[in-house]
């Protein structure tokens, strides 16, 4: 009976640490999977692409978050050159569809008191420099990056929940925490 028991217990504290160690693997792919996205807007704004008419060497691409849609991000390609994502009119088919556990939790503003709701970060050749939009169509002055915190979901202000964050610099580096 004692053996028995002992038995139970390890194997539900085996049960449960597994249960939180796949949490913590989904949340952290899913962390480098935007960051990933980022990059390859990145590296798509300063590479030249064949147009219908000849080559376009200045194509502005870039992925747009929102807290109103908190489960999605758009790549998309800057058409009126505002650096801001318009809906229906620049998409490029890719939408980025977070995990049913998790949730875009914040968006901060590095160096700005401002705290956006949706923010566009965009790349432009021929640099791997960031920029920054918010709703309002301007970067405040100061900011010398962003944040973006993508938080397991029902743990939304708890403070409890697992989270990660993607920084992209001004300088257009891009990490995960």
């Amino acid at each position: 009976m004692v053996s028995i028991s002992v038995m139970v217990l390890v194997i539900s504290v085996i049960l449960v640490n597994h249960n939180s160690y796949n949490g913590a693997t989904l949340l952290r792919s899913q962390a480098y999977e935007i960051a990933l996205q980022l990059r390859e807007a990145q590296l798509m704004s300063i590479s030249a692409t064949q147009a219908e008419v000849g080559l376009d060497f200045r194509n502005v691409y870039g992925v747009h978050f929102s807290l109103a849609t908190n489960d999605t991000y758009f790549i998309f390609r800057d058409e009126n050159g505002d650096y801001f994502f318009d809906a229906g009119a620049e998409e490029l088919g890719k939408q980025g569809t977070l995990d049913s556990h998790f949730t875009i939790d914040a968006i901060r503003l590095i160096g700005s008191v401002v705290v956006p709701e949706q923010l566009s970060v965009t790349f432009e050749r021929p640099n791997f420099d960031a920029k920054f939009r918010t709703a309002s169509g301007v970067s405040p002055a100061g900011l010398t990056g962003v944040e973006i915190d993508v938080r397991t979901k029902g743990t939304v202000g708890l403070g409890s929940g697992k989270l990660r964050t993607i920084e992209i610099t001004k300088a257009g580096q891009i990490t995960v925490k």
